[in-house]
């Protein structure tokens, strides 16, 4: 389940993913990230994860997408409580240059700051 959230700055998107992760969260994060673009250069998403997984649609579109906006997507802040993410996050940078980074559900406020920050 995906719910989109008000967000503090009009550069960013933000969401919140529960449960399972599939292809249909995935496109309506896409379609949010092409509305912003239309008076926007980049973006940024903070993503708060609460998932006990993900399908492989969804990974082929998360992968589709990525390319997509390989030069318009900025950061990526995934606010979470669950310690494996930062691996995944840690992982995924290699094969990005989209910078993403982790960050405790507690430190929120740490997010931001990283997303402004440039």
């Amino acid at each position: 389940m995906i719910k989109e959230l008000e967000s503090q700055n009009a550069n960013t998107l933000v969401y919140e993913l529960e449960d399972y992760i599939s292809q249909y969260e995935i496109e309506i994060i896409d379609k949010g990230i092409d509305a912003l673009l239309k008076n926007r250069s980049k973006v940024n998403l903070m993503i708060a994860v609460n998932v006990k997984g993900e399908n492989l649609g969804a990974l082929v579109k998360e992968f589709q997408v990525g390319i997509k906006y390989w030069n318009k997507v900025n950061k990526i802040a995934y606010v979470t409580d669950k310690k494996y993410w930062k691996t995944l996050v840690e992982i995924d940078n290699i094969f990005t240059k989209i910078k993403e980074k982790y960050f405790n559900i507690d430190d929120i406020g740490k997010a931001w700051d990283w997303l402004n920050a440039d």
